[in-house]
């Protein structure tokens, strides 16, 4: 069982920077959270920064997740 629900209000790191995210999903499988992550546009994300939009969906493993 995951500690985080669809529905919750998450900070993620991702690409070596916070953001606010909300919880989509858990995989039971892989044990990945699936997160809409509000992106930060001055952040370096590096070769992906073309494919994020303002808003993105990442999937990131539960201990880049945190409540906030």
């Amino acid at each position: 069982m995951s500690a985080f629900h669809p529905g919750d209000d998450v900070v993620v790191a991702f690409e070596g920077i916070e953001h606010a995210a909300e919880v989509i999903g858990t995989s039971v499988h892989s044990g990945y959270v699936m997160c809409r992550i509000a992106v930060d546009p001055l952040g370096d994300y590096g070769s992906i920064s073309a494919r994020l939009s303002p808003q993105s969906i990442v999937c990131v493993q539960p201990g880049a997740v945190r409540h906030g």
